[in-house]
């Protein structure tokens, strides 16, 4: 009985391993078979201004209630192969350029001792910018006042169509994308402050960046 018991046992054990070896060869068969090559993308996003990631240009003031840039910065996308969306940002308030102190408030609106920035991209073919009188600083919804939280550069928003046509919005109408390399000229225009005490240069910041 043990013998035929353990006969019995031994016969189910190998139809078992004959079932499995089957099964895995049955798996391991195909046409066709695939390779999956996974690539991780390396996401280094950057976003330069006339070639570089600090830039400056400078402007006098000798009262006028605005000031406006007369020749664009250039933005590029400058990660190579990645494409990047850009917004555009400022500071709480301007820095004298002499001491580092605290200068002017930045605000949604002229004021005393308080600038209005604003900035708009247009055509990277562009060599001039739009007066400091044109319409479009005056519309929120394509020129609203920068502040320290980040504005989106959009179809519509920060994109200056009317002043150098479609080539002033992002590349990609669906995600508002920069493709790698992609250019677009910068022009900004200060509403400057009502009274001011302060005889130091100030610098005010147009922050651009990639996300």
């Amino acid at each position: 009985m043990r013998t035929k018991a353990k006969t019995k046992w031994l016969g189910a054990a190998v139809l078992a391993l004959v079932g499995l070896a089957a099964g895995r060869a049955q798996a391991l068969a195909g046409n066709p078979s695939y390779l999956y090559i996974d690539v991780t993308i390396n996401n280094a996003l950057s976003v330069a201004v006339n070639g570089a990631h600090t830039s400056t240009q400078t402007t006098t003031w000798s009262g006028e209630t605005a000031l406006g840039a007369t020749a664009t910065a250039a933005v590029t996308n400058d990660t190579g192969y990645l494409a990047e969306k850009w917004e555009l940002a400022t500071s709480a308030f301007s820095a004298d350029a002499t001491n580092g102190a605290t200068g002017w408030t930045i605000g949604a609106a002229p004021g005393v001792e308080t600038v209005e920035v604003q900035a708009v991209f247009v055509s990277a073919a562009a060599t001039g910018c739009p007066l400091t009188t044109a319409s479009e600083w005056s519309n929120a919804l394509i020129a609203p006042a920068l502040t320290t939280s980040q504005a989106a550069y959009t179809q519509s928003l920060l994109a200056d169509t009317s002043f150098s046509g479609a080539n002033a919005k992002p590349d990609n109408a669906g995600t508002n994308a920069m493709n790698a390399n992609s250019a677009r000229g910068l022009c900004w225009r200060l509403g400057m402050p009502t009274s001011t005490s302060l005889t130091n240069q100030q610098v005010v910041p147009v922050v651009v960046t990639a996300f």
